[in-house]
């Protein structure tokens, strides 16, 4: 069983997917994609959704780019995640 805590986190990070999917004019979500970013650095499973939500809206916020990068090349890195290096 998972903890409670991170089954919350998941479902934020789905719904800031949600959120961002919907909208029309995405660059006017711009606190989604930050949580997005922020989730990223808790579970393993946050990681692996962020992992593909950062880069899915990344062109939409650009001025949120710098910290964007960032978190993906970490997630890139993480041992956690698998991803061949």
């Amino acid at each position: 069983m998972t903890d409670p805590s991170e089954e919350a986190t998941i479902e934020k990070l789905y719904q800031y997917g949600e959120q961002l999917n919907s909208a029309k004019d995405k660059s006017q979500n711009v606190k989604d994609y930050q949580g997005i970013i922020a989730v990223a650095k808790t579970s393993v499973k946050a990681k692996q959704l962020s992992a593909q939500l950062i880069p899915k809206f990344f062109k939409f916020f650009p001025e949120q780019a710098g910290a964007a990068l960032e978190t993906h090349l970490d997630l890139v890195e993480a041992d956690e995640l698998g991803v061949c290096h």
